[in-house]
C-alpha cells in the first residue's frame, strides 16, 4: 500500500524526488523499463534485480511476469548500444554487481515453480552473455584461440590468482585467500571444443556450460581429486590442478547445503572408482545416456549416480531438467541423446539444494567460445528449420574404417595418428560418435575462419565486438552464398 502511495504521489506532483526510489519502484513508474526506452545501464538492472529479490517483489506468485520482464529487458540491452566509454570506466562495478543479481536470484530458487527455474536459466545466459561482452572490452585481453593455448603449461586457475583476472566467491568466502574446495563439491564448466559447443547448444534453454566435475577431498590427507568421466575414456581420477587446468573456458563451483550428503556421494564414487581400477576395470562412457544404469557413467551421471546412492534413491539430480527440442532423430541417434527432457551440466546453476561459492572466467577465450557457440547453435538450427543434414565424407568415413582396425594389435597405435583419434580412446566407442566428430570438426573447420573473420573486421571498424545475434546473423550471410566446401559435407537432405 505504501508503495502505491509513494508512486501516485510522485505522479501527481511531477517530483523529482522520484529518482530516490527503489529500481524496482522507479520501474514500475516508468511503465516501460530503461532497455525499452534506448537505455543501457546494466548497473541499474543489477540493482533492479537485487531489489527485487530483496523486497519479495519477485516470489512463486510474481516470478513468471518478474522473470519475462527481465528477460525482455536483457534482450533489448543490446551489446551493440553499450558505450566504450561506460565499459571502460564501469566495466568492474558491472561485473562485480552483475554477480550479486545472479546470486541473488539463486537465493530465492527453493520458492520458485518448475516453469520459473527455466525462465531462470534463460535469464542466467542474458546475464552472463552480458558479463563476458563487457568483460572483453573492459580488460582488454587479446582475444584467442584455444587452439594456440597448452593449457598445462598455463597457471592454475582459481589457486594462481594474480595471473588472471579477479574472480567472483560467494557469501562467506574470502577472495584474498586461497580458495578450499570441499568434500562433495560440484564444478560445471565449459570447455572449448566443437563437442562442448554442441552440449552447451542441444539443449532448451541453451547455456554456457559443458561439463560436470565432481570433486574430493581426502578426509585425512586431504588431498583434492575430480571424478569426471569422458568420451573416449570413461571414469577417472584427476588431481584438482589437472581438473582445473583442463580446457576451459569458465568454472562455476557449486556446494551442496548438505555437506554430508555431499562428503557420503563423493566417498562413495571415489572408493568405486579406486576399487576398480584396483582390478584393472574401470567404469566405461555411458553413450546412450541411460540413467538407470550405473555399469557406465557420463559427465552428469557421476554426479546423479553418487547423490541417489548417498541417499538411497532420494536426492536426484537436477531439480528442473532442460528440453532437447530439435524434430530430427536421426541427428539425435547420431549424437547419442532423444528429443525430451534431458540433464545437461547447465542444470546444476538453478539447483536450489546447491550454493554458488565460485564463478571463473577466462576472457581471453571469450570470443573463440562465443564463435564455436554460435557456428553449433546455427548448425543446430538449419538442421531443424532448413532440413540439413551431416552428409557422410572421405574424412568421416575413412575415419571409421580406421576406428575398425582398434582390436588389431599394432595397427591401432600407427593408424590412430593418421586420423587424429586420440590412440588411447577405449574400444567400445560407437563408430558412429567417431564419425560425427570428424564431421564436426571439418564443418567447424570451414565455418570457424568465417565467423572469425567477420568478428575481427567489425572489431577493427568498430571498436567494439559482434553480439552473439550478429555472429550467427554473419555463418547465416555465408550460408546463403552455398559454398561448395560446405555443401560436401553439410547440406539439405
Amino acid at each position: 500500500m505504501k508503495r502505491s502511495l509513494s508512486i501516485l504521489f510522485c505522479l501527481l506532483i511531477f517530483n523529482s524526488s522520484c529518482s530516490s526510489l527503489s529500481p524496482a519502484v522507479s520501474k514500475a513508474m516508468r511503465g516501460v523499463s530503461s532497455a525499452e526506452q534506448g537505455g543501457l545501464d546494466l548497473l541499474a538492472e543489477s540493482k533492479s534485480i537485487i531489489d527485487l529479490v530483496a523486497t519479495r517483489e519477485i516470489n512463486g506468485e510474481t516470478c513468471d511476469h518478474e522473470l519475462s520482464s527481465l528477460i525482455s529487458d536483457y534482450q533489448l540491452l543490446s551489446p551493440q548500444n553499450l558505450e566504450l566509454a561506460v565499459l571502460k570506466t564501469d566495466g568492474q562495478k558491472i561485473l562485480d554487481l552483475s554477480f550479486e543479481a545472479r546470486l541473488a536470484l539463486h537465493s530465492i530458487l527453493d520458492i520458485l515453480p518448475t516453469g520459473c527455474r527455466i525462465k531462470l536459466k534463460e535469464l542466467n545466459l542474458l546475464i552472463r552473455s552480458s558479463e563476458d561482452y563487457v568483460g572483453v572490452h573492459y580488460y582488454k585481453d587479446e582475444q584467442i584461440s584455444s587452439s594456440s593455448i597448452k593449457f598445462p603449461e598455463q597457471p592454475v586457475p582459481v589457486y594462481e590468482t594474480t595471473a588472471y583476472h579477479p574472480y567472483h566467491v560467494g557469501a562467506g568466502i574470502d577472495p584474498k585467500t586461497k580458495f578450499e574446495f570441499r568434500n562433495g563439491d560440484l564444478m560445471i564448466t565449459k570447455g572449448v571444443s566443437f563437442v562442448s559447443s554442441t552440449i552447451s547448444e542441444i539443449a532448451h534453454p541453451r547455456s554456457l556450460f559443458s561439463h560436470i566435475v565432481f570433486v574430493h577431498v581426502d578426509k585425512e590427507t586431504k588431498v583434492v581429486t575430480t571424478m569426471e568421466s569422458y568420451v573416449g575414456k570413461g571414469v577417472s581420477i584427476f588431481p584438482i590442478e589437472e581438473a582445473l587446468q583442463n580446457e576451459n573456458s569458465r568454472i562455476l563451483v557449486l556446494r551442496s547445503k548438505d555437506a554430508e550428503l555431499a562428503g557420503r556421494a563423493a566417498d562413495y564414487m571415489f572408493n568405486k572408482v579406486v576399487t576398480l581400477k584396483k582390478q584393472n576395470k574401470f567404469i566405461p562412457y555411458d553413450y546412450d545416456l541411460d540413467f538407470s544404469d550405473n555399469t557406465k557413467l557420463s559427465c552428469e551421471e557421476v554426479a546423479y549416480d553418487s547423490f541417489k546412492h548417498a541417499s538411497d534413491g532420494k536426492v536426484l539430480l537436477p531439480e528442473t531438467m532442460s528440453l532437447i527440442t530439435m524434430n530430427d532423430a536421426s541427428f539425435l541417434s547420431r549424437i547419442g541423446i532423444k528429443k525430451g527432457a534431458m540433464m545437461v551440466p547447465n542444470d546444476m546453476e538453478t539447483d536450489s539444494r546447491f550454493d554458488i561459492v565460485l564463478d571463473w572466467t577466462d576472457f581471453r577465450l571469450m570470443r573463440d567460445s562465443w564463435r564455436k557457440d554460435a557456428i553449433l547453435g546455427e548448425m543446430f538450427r538449419w538442421i531443424d528449420e532448413r532440413n540439413y543434414k551431416i552428409h557422410e565424407n572421405l574424412t568421416s568415413i575413412a575415419a571409421k574404417a580406421i576406428w575398425s582396425t582398434r582390436h588389431i594389435p599394432g595397427v591401432w597405435g600407427m593408424l590412430s595418428k593418421v586420423s587424429g583419434i586420440p590412440k588411447d580412446f577405449t574400444k567400445d566407442v560407437p563408430s558412429m560418435t567417431i564419425a560425427t566428430m570428424a564431421s564436426l570438426k571439418i564443418i567447424g573447420g570451414i565455418l570457424l575462419p568465417q565467423v572469425t573473420k567477420a568478428d575481427q573486421d567489425y572489431y577493427a571498424k568498430n571498436g567494439k565486438w559482434m553480439s552473439s545475434e550478429m555472429l550467427r546473423e554473419s555463418l547465416e550471410d555465408f550460408r546463403e552464398t552455398e559454398p561448395k566446401d560446405l555443401r560436401k559435407v553439410f547440406r539439405e537432405r
